[in-house]
């Protein structure tokens, strides 16, 4: 029976990526009940793109159901404005599934497949290392007239 063995090294991961902009490229979300039950992470799967040492690393948010701030600097960085409703805001596209089960939700709205710019920041991650995290999210929404975070790795 063959043996799997991996270093101390390796098993740690891989190291952040370098303070910066990054061009990502948005595949889906991947929800999941917040820890203490009163919300959802959805977890977009956003992955570098256009880089010849980190294309296709995934980048780590997210985007919880109670942070509905960060939810227009997201959306207009891929370049897809929120929908208003009757004065209301709604996050674009739809979520087929059932509502009690996010784990199930499956994502489908024009924010699939769009490209976005992120300026990534290093910090702690609590556990004596470091990870990365979104700083701030680049508007490309034409005429946009909202005004964005520029720290929301605070």
């Amino acid at each position: 029976m063959p043996k799997l063995t991996a270093s101390k090294e390796e098993i740690k991961g891989l190291a952040p990526l370098p303070e910066g902009l990054v061009t990502v490229r948005l595949d889906g979300f991947e929800p999941k009940t917040s820890s203490k039950k009163t919300s959802v992470n959805l977890n977009p799967v956003m992955k570098v793109i256009n880089h010849a040492e980190f294309n296709d690393r995934r980048i780590f948010e997210n985007l919880n159901t109670m942070g509905k701030w960060v939810w227009p600097d997201f959306c207009h960085a891929f370049g897809v404005a929120m929908v208003e409703q009757n004065g209301d805001f709604e996050f674009p596209g739809d979520w087929d599934g059932p509502e009690s089960e996010p784990e199930k939700w499956q994502y489908r709205g024009p924010l699939l497949g769009q490209q976005a710019q992120i300026y990534l920041i290093q910090q702690d991650d609590t556990k004596g290392g470091v990870r990365n995290a979104v700083k701030y999210y680049v508007c490309k929404v034409q005429g946009c007239s909202t005004k964005h975070s520029a720290n929301l790795a605070k």
